[in-house]
């Protein structure tokens, strides 16, 4: 087995001296990365270390890690171990447990590698990963980006093993006697993967013998069209800024005209996890007909006067009580109530019960202002006031027992004015400068 060409190819060598950080869970594809990439650096200007992440999801992972462990020692590897809890930290985040212990992984392994220095982080993904991620991509619906697969680089993560077949990987451990681990799950049928590696897989071999080195061949030359295609789509990006015209957009072919977009967002720094087609489709009608889409990931994209731009979504502050006398610094305001203010530009009445926090609105707040038409939601009468959505969650909105009494830009509700029977009070609202924040 020879990996040195195919890392050239791909620039995965770090420089003279550097530090190839590779991922190893004591499995047959890492043990053997682990072990060619040590036996390269004697030959190589570079060191290798080792990165073991025990995720406590099953009763082996304590044998996985001592089983790692005993091996770097063996080989003289600096092995840096971080346990974590995936179930937990699922349950936690709301999130499946393969998507969490993939971010957990990930994660570990950026961290390390910032922590040593690692110019590379290298994982064990090999041909026959490739041939069943592609698949999936399919089966799922997919374009050139999916039928790509996993690509070889991305960023400093590498993957020497990705036109390695499983067979030359048994193969090196066999000549070597050395054992590894086995990981029961992938007995586990109820898994995606291993019902298409333990089921499908055969019969697909039965029809032709090569489907795997295909399907690996078919997701090279995917990268390479797809690569191509980004090239063209650049040119719609803008050079500077962060809007994109959208008539110049609207006016390319469909296929560059996605990938311009999903380049956009990548620009941006929202990514394209869990993006699809359907996002793609929206956000193409919400630059023909403007307006605030939101996207997965946290990002919400903005089209107003042909310009799209894209933002991170906030988190609005929480909700916090407020006292008389006493002003409260909510998200980029200053909240107070005060008996008399020269400019305060709201006027409500307290009862002496009456319980006032400062939150962001929600869905199902209205307003009944004077001399209004009756309660309107709050949705509504922002839009009449034109603040924009991306802005709404930033309003202060100051309750009363819980309910919606003033909102900063729009009025008081008149439930809450004169005659009604209590303390009158000065509502002072004033957003905050950025040097005050």
């Amino acid at each position: 087995m020879d990996l040195t060409g195919w890392m050239e190819q791909w620039n995965m060598f770090p420089a003279p001296g550097g530090t190839i950080l590779c991922a190893v869970s004591g499995g047959r594809d890492s043990l053997c990365l682990l072990h060619y990439l040590n036996a390269l650096s004697k030959s190589r200007p570079f060191q290798v270390a080792a990165a073991h992440l025990n995720h406590g999801m099953r009763p082996t992972a304590e044998r996985d890690e001592a089983f790692v462990r005993q091996f770097c020692r063996q080989y003289g590897i600096p092995l840096y171990v971080e346990r974590v809890q995936v179930y937990e930290d699922a349950a936690a985040r709301k999130l499946s447990v393969e998507e969490t212990g993939r971010q957990a992984r990930y994660d570990f392994l950026e961290r390390t590698a910032d922590a040593v220095g690692a110019e590379r982080i290298a994982t064990a993904h090999h041909q026959d990963d490739q041939a069943e991620t592609v698949l999936l991509h399919l089966l799922r619906g997919t374009g050139l980006e999916g039928l790509g697969g996993i690509p070889p680089v991305r960023g400093r993560l590498i993957r020497p093993l990705l036109q390695t077949p499983r067979r030359e990987i048994e193969a090196y451990l066999a000549e070597l006697g050395q054992p590894y681990v086995e990981d029961e799950t992938n007995e586990d049928l109820h898994y995606a993967r291993n019902r298409l590696r333990r089921v499908i897989w055969p019969e697909l071999e039965m029809l032709h013998g090569g489907a795997r080195e295909n399907i690996a061949r078919t997701a090279q030359i995917a990268r390479q069209e797809s690569a191509y295609l980004n090239g063209l789509a650049q040119a719609y990006l803008p050079r500077q800024g962060g809007a994109l015209p959208c008539r110049e957009l609207l006016a390319a072919p469909p296929v560059l005209r996605r990938r311009a977009l999903m380049l956009f967002l990548e620009q941006a720094c929202c990514g394209r996890k869990d993006l699809g087609y359907s996002h793609l489709e929206a956000l193409e009608r919400l630059c023909a007909g403007g307006g605030v889409l939101d996207l997965p990931g946290g990002a919400v994209a903005v089209c107003r006067d042909g310009m799209l731009r894209l933002t991170r979504r906030k988190q609005p502050a929480p909700e916090q009580a407020l006292t008389p006398g006493q002003p409260l610094q909510w998200g980029g305001y200053t909240v107070e109530l005060a008996d008399a203010a020269a400019e305060a530009p709201y006027t409500a009445v307290l009862a002496p019960d009456d319980r006032v926090t400062v939150r962001a609105w929600r869905r199902g707040d209205g307003l009944t202002l004077p001399g209004g038409r009756g309660r309107r939601s709050l949705k509504r009468l922002m839009q009449e006031y034109g603040i924009p959505p991306e802005a709404r969650e930033r309003i202060p909105v100051v309750c009363l027992n819980g309910c919606a009494a003033a909102v900063a830009g729009i009025g008081v509700d008149q439930a809450f004015l004169p005659p009604r029977q209590g303390r009158t009070i000065q509502i002072i609202i004033k957003e905050r400068n950025e040097s005050d924040q």
